[in-house]
């Protein structure tokens, strides 16, 4: 995606994009503590009902939320699914997305057929930093979900992953023709690939 030099703007608006990133800091700094909250809220379920039950149970509802809300994008996704999605990544720069991600988010792939987003800082960080990697990869990997409410033809990879020990987080969205109608679904196998189980079988590898 194209990025502006700070430089090149007139001083009106840089002064309006210096208040716009202090508003944007300021609400990225609410969403953080809302998932510290909800870290500490699901650690006490963990320690009282068993980490599987919990993590799997959190994990589909989050998928489930995550799908419906990917459903309100599929009209535009069927009628034409590449310029939908050329449409998101731009909304993904162009919105308040930008003020959060303005240096911190990359594409490498911008092609009719292929969206590669990279990301560098993730609000989502503060699992790691409080110890809680597979509470947060049990929210993070519903971005996967949303991605197949867009549209049948949406298929999500999630090669690097910042909570698994990654430097960044590397998101591939790829338009197919044929994808298999059970990625519509949260199970136990989409968990080991990219969810909680993808960090439990890394904690249980022996050396």
């Amino acid at each position: 995606m194209e990025s502006r030099s700070w430089s090149s703007l007139d001083l009106k608006t840089q002064k309006e994009e210096y208040e716009k990133q202090a508003l944007a800091y300021q609400a990225l700094k609410y969403v953080t503590d809302w998932a510290r909250v909800y870290a500490n809220l699901a650690r006490a379920l963990v320690d009282a009902f068993g980490e599987e039950q919990v993590l799997d149970i959190l994990e589909e509802t989050w998928w489930d939320l995550q799908y419906e809300g990917g459903l309100t994008y599929r009209k535009e996704f069927e009628k034409d699914p590449q310029a939908a999605m050329a449409s998101m990544a731009r909304l993904w720069h162009e919105s308040d997305y930008r003020h959060f991600g303005e240096g911190l988010y990359d594409d490498p792939e911008l092609e009719p057929n292929r969206w590669g987003l990279i990301c560098k800082h993730c609000y989502h960080e503060m699992f790691n930093e409080i110890g809680e990697r597979k509470i947060g990869i049990s929210w993070c990997m519903s971005d996967v979900a949303a991605v197949r409410g867009w549209s049948p033809k949406m298929v999500m990879d999630f090669p690097n992953v910042l909570l698994r020990g990654d430097g960044f987080c590397y998101q591939i969205r790829t338009i197919v023709e044929d994808a298999d109608p059970a990625l519509d679904h949260w199970s136990k196998e989409i968990s080991a690939r990219v969810g909680w189980r993808s960090i439990k079988k890394v904690e249980e590898t022996q050396p």
